[in-house]
């Protein structure tokens, strides 16, 4: 199979949350390209080359087996992932192209591991992990997904992290795009900071991030999560202010206007 192919599946696989799965397909990828890296080492023929540099794919089997292993809680075997791909300077042909690729998988790679280390109970990095945001604005979005899971599991206070980054998570909450990834970023990060808003009593903001998630994943068919957000309203129904509960009906009437009986 192509492996550009592969890495959409990678990608499909994420998003629908299916942490096995990914496994499987990351050790199909890493072995796909293990193969063409030493038939190309081996012979002087030009072989049948897929649209990216094959450190792109190795680095990228790799990171998705990480990730994998981070939800799976597994952090030892994550960190084993980042190890690999922090560095592939030993790739070959080693030109600009697969340069590019290898800083990026060595950038990437410092940001996961402060990730991994977070989760599995160092809070006491949270601070550097901060700085790395602020600094990397394009990381923002995974790392407040992660920091808001630490907060839940530990039972942290994140509330400055939240005002740090009001301005990116405005513009997350209205913003267009409809990749694949990035909707499933968005999802789990509705997901994270309802819960955290439930914990620390905040029950106003909790409902009005329900309300988000539950247009989001009607839009998007995210049958999951939708049954998420119509639990979570109505176990937060007795906080709901007049305005929240009439915008929550004013949804129930519009799905029934589409649903044919």
């Amino acid at each position: 199979m192509d492996l550009d192919v592969v890495t959409k599946m990678l990608k499909m696989t994420y998003s629908f949350e299916l942490w096995d799965k990914l496994l499987e397909l990351s050790d199909s990828l890493y072995k796909r390209v293990q193969n063409l890296y030493e038939n190309q080492q081996g012979t002087s023929d030009q072989y049948l080359k897929p649209s990216r540099h094959l450190a792109y794919y190795y680095g990228y089997s790799l990171l998705m087996k990480g990730l994998a292993y981070k939800e799976l809680e597994h952090y030892g075997e994550a960190l084993r992932c980042i190890d690999q791909y922090a560095d592939l300077s030993w790739f070959q042909p080693l030109d600009e192209e697969a340069l590019q690729e290898i800083r990026y998988y060595k950038f990437i790679s410092e940001p996961n591991r402060l990730e991994v280390l977070l989760l599995s109970g160092e809070s006491d990095i949270l601070p550097h992990y901060v700085e790395f945001l602020l600094r990397n604005p394009k990381e923002v979005l995974p790392g407040l997904m992660s920091i808001l899971k630490t907060a839940n599991k530990f039972s942290l206070n994140i509330d400055h992290v939240l005002t740090l980054f009001s301005g990116q998570i405005s513009d997350l909450l209205h913003s267009s795009s409809q990749g694949v990834i990035d909707t499933a970023y968005l999802h789990n990060f509705l997901l994270g900071i309802i819960k955290y808003k439930i914990a620390h009593a905040d029950y106003n903001a909790a409902i009005d991030y329900t309300l988000r998630l539950l247009t989001s994943t009607d839009k998007t068919e995210n049958d999951k999560y939708y049954k998420q957000a119509i639990v979570y309203f109505e176990s937060l129904r007795p906080f709901a202010s007049p305005e929240q509960v009439d915008t929550f009906h004013l949804h129930i009437a519009n799905i029934m206007e589409r649903v044919v009986i």
